[in-house]
């Protein structure tokens, strides 16, 4: 019984190594939302998670010690070709280094273009905000239109085209009245299939910033 269940265990090892040599970390690698539709993608969405958020272009003031962000929510306004506007406001909260906070609602605006290509990769060009100017290129990789998408960007491609460490950003996205969410082991599977750094940060929901809207 013993000698089974060591060649059992073997056996599984075996079949399951050549599986796990295979997985390619390289980005254009990566399993995409097939026939992605942009229109269909307008609406609210909340962010819910994410295992990193964009660095500063600019270094921190010595001042301040740390920025955090909850509570985010967007707004997409997209056409069919993926042209078209988000607008995101989330809850900053700023860090001195003497210990002091304060906290804010912070609105950032984006306006979109769809890259050409079979691959749904949405240039997000950041028109407002700290980052104001930077283009962000934003890989759809799963979404239902209706309850959940994620996304995946990376700051800094490599030449052999992974993503540079700590450089690749998860963002998961929970839209407004959905029915049903990722459970976390669906999340860690997609982290995994994605070759994700860093550990899953939940990003809770509420009404703490409102939803931003067009400004006419």
């Amino acid at each position: 019984m013993e000698v089974s269940a060591f060649h059992t265990a073997f056996l599984a090892i075996f079949c399951i190594v050549p599986v796990l040599s295979q997985r390619s970390c390289k980005i254009n690698d990566f399993d995409v939302q097939r026939n992605f539709r942009p229109e269909r993608f307008s609406g609210v969405w909340h962010l819910v998670g994410y295992n990193r958020m964009l660095s500063p272009v600019t270094r921190l003031p010595p001042r301040i010690k740390s920025i955090s962000t909850r509570y985010v929510k967007s707004r997409y306004y997209l056409g069919a070709d993926g042209r078209g506007f988000i607008m995101s406001n989330g809850q900053v909260t700023v860090t001195l280094q003497n210990g002091y906070q304060f906290t804010r609602c912070e609105r950032v605006d984006f306006s979109t273009i769809m890259e050409e290509g079979s691959r749904p990769v949405m240039d997000l060009i950041q028109v407002t905000g700290r980052r104001r100017g930077s283009i962000t290129r934003s890989h759809i990789m799963e979404t239902d239109y209706n309850n959940y998408a994620v996304r995946y960007t990376c700051e800094e491609e490599l030449n052999n085209g992974r993503c540079a460490p700590d450089k690749d950003h998860l963002w998961v996205l929970r839209k407004d009245n959905a029915t049903f969410a990722l459970t976390p082991t669906q999340i860690q599977n997609i982290m995994s299939r994605l070759c994700i750094s860093g550990s899953y940060v939940q990003s809770p929901i509420g009404e703490e910033c409102p939803v931003p809207t067009m400004s006419i």
